[in-house]
Order: structure tokens, then C-alpha cells, then sequence
């Protein structure tokens, strides 16, 4: 991971523009209720989230891997009105912290919570999406781009989480997940269908969209 200076870090805040102030609530709560509170996005991530869905202006989104909410109330503040957006996760834990807090955000009614496995609704449910985030079990990767290749809209706009896995896909070695997000990273790079570019934030953000 690609952790800045604390002090560049607070300066990139600053000069950003303002969040949800729920987020900073969801973030203490992670901290506290969770096993490995590093998953959450951040906010610079958050940022950036915010700032692509404003400018996409997506009427429907689609998060795969929801965890506490954080990037979740980020993206849905940023939302056009009458769009809609549908997370998925698997943890019920988590996603009773992250419902705790939807339930308080003004977009709440904007917002599908669906607890599951993320693979089957993606097989089975026949939405498709304008922005689509990917921030989910890494050793699925390669089936998630298979499938939300197809979940695309033209126009849309895809962003994948965690890319470079602290550096571990340029070697993978026996490690399963960067194994798993090494070979999603070259389906990328080989399909001629989309254009793609990687910004070194934090763990690696891959923005996708189809060619025109």
C-alpha cells in the first residue's frame, strides 16, 4: 500500500472538497467494530469517488464489496437525483454497521443493500450500470471481470480497487491474492475492447471504460 507523509496526507484533505461529514463516523466505527479496519477506502480514495461520479453522472451504480459503507455514502452523495445505487457484500457484520449508518444519510432511499454472494447476483440479476466499483475478495477477480465486463454501460465508467496489492503482482510468488489480481490486470491490459489507466493511490485504483 502507498501510505504519503502524514503531513502531505492532512494537506491533500484540506485542498480537496468537503465529504459527507457521516463518513468520519463510519471511520471511528470501523476502527472500532471491526477485524481489519485498513480495508476502508480513506479519503482521498473517497475524493476521487466523489469527484468521478460527479463527473460521470451515472444513473445507476454498482459497488461490489460494500464493507462498512464508507465508499458507499461517498459515491451515493455524489449521485445525480433519482439515481440509484446497489451494493453488494457477503459479511452481515459489516453490513450492519454499514446499514446502521445508510439508514442516517440523506440518500438512504437511494441506496439497495444486497447481502449475498456477489458472483451469483452478478450471473443472475440483469441490471447493468453506468459506475461500477470494485472493492471485493481478491482471489475472485478474474471471475469478477468476466462478469462485470457485461455489466458495463457504453459511456460507463469502472473502477477496481487494490491493483497493485503492495506491490506483490509485479512478483506474486505463492501469494493467491496477487496472484488473482495479477491475472485480472492482465485481462485488462489484453482486452482490446477497453482503455485503462492505473493511478498509484494507495493500494492501486484501475479506472476502465470501453473504447469509443
Amino acid at each position: 500500500m502507498i501510505i504519503l507523509p502524514q503531513d502531505w496526507e492532512y494537506y491533500i484533505e484540506q485542498l480537496n472538497s468537503p465529504l459527507p461529514e457521516i463518513l468520519d463516523e463510519i471511520e471511528r466505527a470501523t476502527y472500532w467494530k471491526t477485524t481489519y479496519p485498513q480495508m476502508l477506502s480513506g479519503k482521498i480514495q473517497a475524493s476521487i469517488l466523489y469527484f468521478l461520479v460527479k463527473m460521470i453522472r451515472p444513473a445507476n451504480i454498482l459497488e461490489v464489496g460494500t464493507f462498512t459503507g464508507y465508499a458507499t455514502v461517498a459515491m451515493a452523495d455524489a449521485m445525480p437525483v433519482n439515481s440509484k445505487l446497489v451494493t453488494l457484500d457477503k459479511n452481515p457484520h459489516n453490513l450492519v454497521i454499514a446499514q446502521s449508518f445508510i439508514n442516517k444519510f440523506r440518500r438512504s432511499d437511494d441506496i439497495e443493500i444486497i447481502e449475498g454472494n456477489a458472483l451469483d447476483f452478478l450471473e443472475h440479476d440483469a441490471r447493468t450500470f453506468d459506475f461500477i466499483f470494485l472493492d471485493a475478495d481478491k482471489e475472485n477477480y478474474p471471475l469478477y471481470f468476466d462478469l462485470l465486463k457485461e455489466k458495463l454501460n457504453p459511456g460507463g465508467l469502472w473502477v477496481t480497487d487494490n491493483v497493485l496489492w503492495n506491490g506483490k503482482v509485479v512478483n506474486p510468488g505463492n501469494d493467491r491474492e496477487a496472484q488473482s489480481i495479477a491475472l485480472f490486470n492482465d485481462k485488462v491490459k489484453n482486452d482490446h475492447d477497453l482503455e485503462k489507466v492505473v493511478l498509484p493511490v494507495r493500494d492501486g485504483l484501475m479506472l476502465i471504460r470501453f473504447r469509443d
